[in-house]
């Protein structure tokens, strides 16, 4: 269901809290055999760490982790002893919306699982407000819908930026350039980035040179001084740096090894 149909529906709809508790592991509510709920099931991860079998498909959760179940759809979870989760869990009974595939989304800072909260507190007041409710549970939905409408986006968007590196690697890469390509701020492409990869782009850029100044290396009768600039190093000397703390030794000394191995 597209994005702005989602919100019709939601704004529409008359959403009721079937369920809704804060516990972990230990707990005789957590089932661990393969089971599926009449209700769209919203889990946040207060603790902890797991993994589900979600109709053949595994997904892997963590800390801060929002997932959401699609109704009727099976999914089996899985024990980490060494991660023992504890969670937020919500049954929302909003028959309208039809939510296709589970989503997982990973969040860093904290609207979510204030969400998550201002439903599960004004769900376990003994004379709760149910309009008060019920907005809470649209907005929680219409902020997953979003966030997991913008993840796709931001997956699709790294996969263009890191593409062009592949194939412009030799060239001059600038931050501004890459951020101008996909029409986004140069700071948010910096955010998801580093979620994606572990990388800063710089970083992520000269791990790519080095990998290929190392093929250079290996299979070429260029000089060290050509390999740098073959592979997009404005300087021999920064080239030298990059390589030696990416790899633990020199270019120099790399095609040594390599030269007295073969």
């Amino acid at each position: 269901m597209e994005l702005e149909k989602a919100y019709e529906v939601i704004r529409n709809s008359n959403p009721r809290l079937r369920f809704c508790e804060w516990f972990d592991e230990n707990s005789s509510m957590w089932n661990f055999e393969l089971h599926s709920h009449p209700y769209h099931e919203l889990i946040y991860y207060v603790e902890g760490k797991g993994n589900a079998d979600v109709s053949g498909t595994k997904l892997n959760f963590s800390l801060y982790d929002t997932t959401v179940y699609p109704a009727c759809q099976e999914h089996l979870d899985k024990r980490l002893p060494e991660r023992p989760r504890e969670i937020i869990c919500l049954w929302i009974d909003m028959p309208e919306l039809v939510i296709e595939e589970p989503i997982r989304l990973h969040e860093r800072d904290g609207i979510l699982g204030n969400a998550f909260r201002l439903v599960y507190q004004e769900g376990k007041r003994d004379k709760r407000d149910e309009l008060l409710l019920e907005h809470a549970m649209k907005v929680l939905m219409l902020m997953v819908l979003r966030e997991a409408k913008e993840a796709v986006e931001g997956s699709r968007m790294l996969d263009c930026v890191i593409e062009y590196i592949k194939n412009h690697y030799a060239e001059r890469i600038s931050l501004d350039e890459l951020a101008e390509l996909e029409h986004i701020s140069k700071s948010y492409l910096s955010r998801k980035f580093k979620e994606r990869t572990g990388l800063s782009v710089i970083s992520y850029i000269n791990r790519f040179r080095i990998e290929r100044s190392r093929q250079f290396l290996m299979m070429s009768c260029l000089s060290i001084d050509e390999i740098a600039y073959q592979v997009g190093f404005d300087s021999p000397k920064y080239f030298h740096r990059v390589f030696k703390e990416i790899t633990g030794e020199s270019p120099a000394g790399f095609r040594r090894q390599f030269k007295t191995s073969g």
